[in-house]
């Protein structure tokens, strides 16, 4: 039985990581590397028990995500803390709230200990980077 469960969660697991890193792909600005994207792609996967690219979960959706006011994305509910936090989502403000969620915004809701590694944080970003209107990750 143990086999059976494996197998059905594996082709799932496949089937959304080949996704994610081929609409990443077809998506990833002149400035992102592939390998960063499919990496990135693949760090992703981590966020998806809370986020989604394409609509709200534990966590906001991620399509638009770059540019936007922290705590601004319409439909979620977001903490007093986050919607009082005072930037917009670039990469470097990125980076530092993946570095620590909870240094970055204190109060967050974001139970996440963070991504000590740069560059896996640069890979995550990257990704990110591409879920934006033209995503048919962010059309769904």
């Amino acid at each position: 039985m143990k086999w059976l469960l494996q197998w059905s969660v594996l082709p799932w697991s496949v089937l959304l990581i080949s996704g994610l890193i081929y609409q990443s792909h077809a998506n990833a600005d002149s400035n992102s590397s592939d390998k960063d994207v499919a990496a990135g792609a693949r760090l992703y996967i981590q966020c998806t028990g809370c986020h989604s690219p394409s609509y709200h979960r534990t966590g906001p959706k991620h399509c638009g995500l770059m540019g936007r006011q922290i705590g601004s994305v319409s439909g979620f509910e977001f903490t007093q803390a986050m919607q009082g936090a005072q930037f917009i989502w670039d990469k470097d403000t990125l980076d530092k709230f993946l570095r620590s969620p909870l240094t970055a915004v204190p109060g967050t809701s974001m139970g996440y200990k963070g991504i000590a590694s740069p560059s896996e944080r640069k890979q995550l970003i990257r990704f990110l980077s591409t879920l934006n209107a033209n995503n048919p990750l962010c059309k769904r």
